[in-house]
């Protein structure tokens, strides 16, 4: 089957996330490939979701959801996207899963050199047991989306509060 670049990376980004939600997936297209003058629709977005889905066995779609056949959903891992998307508008130069609890998701962003950043559950460990690297920025997220009470976080640290809209809040450390 012969794939345009746009549903290659479709496909790439399936198989770094295993499961993102329908409005995340054509975010991140947009992102991509937004300023190469090609304006992807909701309608060419669906086009291209229904030709791969036809044309690729282990890919799935219900309920808002794009999937590969053997992911499950996961709720964390879906909102360290919403987070990615917020703070790079839907364009970060490198992404992908991180299969280091509390960790969820690394990316990387920045128009004056690549910034990393990880996403990390709160509700998997404390903060104050996640090392960061050097020039790493964390941003914590919370099952029920609200910050612990007295919740103090070290220097680069963030806590990403869920709104009633479904965008977050961030909140800093004090500090260097």
């Amino acid at each position: 089957m012969f794939l345009s670049i746009q549903q290659r990376f479709i496909l790439n980004t399936l198989k770094k996330l295993n499961c993102v939600r329908r409005r995340q997936l054509h975010a991140l297209v947009r992102g991509q490939f937004q300023q190469e003058g090609f304006e992807v629709t909701q309608a060419r977005m669906d086009a291209m979701l229904r030709q791969l889905r036809a044309g690729t066995a282990d890919m799935r779609m219900d309920d808002g959801l794009v999937w590969l056949s053997n992911a499950q959903p996961d709720s964390r891992r879906l909102e360290a996207v919403d987070v990615m998307i917020e703070l790079t508008g839907g364009k970060p130069q490198e992404f992908g899963p991180s299969r280091e609890p509390p960790r969820l998701l690394r990316f990387a962003y920045g128009d004056d050199g690549l910034r990393p950043f990880t996403v990390a559950s709160l509700d998997a460990a404390p903060a104050e047991l996640l090392k960061r690297g050097k020039a790493e920025r964390i941003v914590w997220i919370a099952d029920n989306g609200v910050p612990p009470k007295g919740l103090t976080l070290p220097p680069k640290h963030f806590f990403a509060a869920r709104q009633p809209d479904g965008t977050h809040r961030f909140y800093g450390s004090n500090g260097p």
